[in-house]
């Protein structure tokens, strides 16, 4: 049985030209009952046979969208798929497949649409910590019919307090932050799997200090979080069942908090309520800043080495890639 959290938005308004506006309708309808179970199955269980009905479903959308040549839908439904795949079915290299499929397929037919399958491409290859990907796939995008606009810079993310700032002098329209975005997951595959996360010194709500480094020899779960958020509290249910179950076999847990002007007392009542009983530490903005985390809740698992297993976990995942981790079953 598994578990996740949608936790995605994504529909968005869809412009079909040539269809006719019954047909569109339809598929319309037909694409958010389709996703309302999938966000009923991200509250609750479900086996890999309905798993493998629901995208069954959604391939056959997809192929009465390619019979109306529904151009823009079809692309928008592959961008799902491959959201599904490499954010929730925790599968970037299948996500990556289905996107390289798009651009070759339909890229002259829905050209408007390019842009967000060139950075969620780039945000699956950063998945597989594929940094030499990322840079040929900007070089590609910048050359390519669909760029018509500038690299915008961006500074802060360091939590709510700090939020991401871009600064878009000439702004030359919406698709103008793609590369924007591509350059962000660039810098997120530089600590993808199989590199070593970075070293820190941390300071517990307590004030104490720990160094990561002490905690070689233990599989580590390190996560950056932001208090009342409701997805936390519901990836915190799984991050206690994996703690409870596994912290004898050699599990840690670090929570790193990403609000550097929350009051500590604060913080350590939240962490309380959620029965974080682990590691919880104040924030560590030089460590963020160099993972590339703009004020984004997200996590790492390390082995016993400190090198990243993998990333972004969310609830389905989480406690069978620990297991993984830990070589238990």
């Amino acid at each position: 049985m598994k578990k996740f959290v949608l936790g995605l938005a994504v529909l968005g308004a869809l412009s079909l030209a040539g269809v006719s506006a019954q047909e569109t309708d339809n598929l319309n309808a037909e694409i958010s009952a389709l996703f309302s179970k999938f966000e009923s199955m991200g509250h609750g269980y479900y086996t890999q046979a309905e798993w493998s009905r629901l995208s069954q479903q959604m391939d056959a959308i997809a192929t009465r969208a390619e019979t109306a040549k529904a151009w823009d839908q079809l692309v928008e439904l592959n961008r799902i798929k491959a959201m599904a795949l490499g954010q929730l079915m925790r599968d970037p290299t299948a996500a990556v497949a289905v996107l390289k499929t798009t651009l070759t397929k339909y890229g002259q037919l829905a050209p408007a649409k390019m842009g967000r399958i060139y950075a969620l491409l780039a945000d699956n290859y950063a998945q597989l910590g594929n940094e030499a990907e990322i840079t040929t796939l900007i070089k590609e995008f910048e050359q390519s019919a669909y760029y018509n606009a500038e690299q915008y810079p961006f500074s802060g993310g360091q939590g709510t307090e700090v939020p991401l700032t871009v600064t878009r002098p000439a702004a030359k329209g919406a698709a103008s932050i793609i590369v924007t975005m591509m350059e962000r997951a660039r810098r997120k595959a530089t600590f993808g799997p199989g590199k070593v996360f970075p070293e820190a010194t941390l300071t517990t709500l307590q004030g104490q200090t720990i160094a990561l480094a002490s905690l070689r020899g233990k599989v580590v779960l390190v996560e950056f979080w932001i208090h009342g958020r409701m997805l936390h509290q519901r990836l915190v249910q799984q991050m206690r069942t994996a703690y409870q179950l596994h912290q004898k076999d050699g599990l840690e847990i670090v929570s790193i908090n990403l609000e550097p002007s929350e009051a500590s007392a604060t913080l350590a009542a939240d962490a309380q309520r959620l029965g974080m009983n682990w590691i919880v530490t104040t924030p560590n903005t030089e460590l963020t800043h160099k993972l590339a985390i703009f004020g984004d809740a997200t996590n790492f698992l390390l082995d016993r080495n400190g090198t990243i297993v993998t990333r972004d976990l969310h609830e389905a995942g989480l406690l069978q890639s620990v297991k993984d981790a830990l070589g238990v079953r």
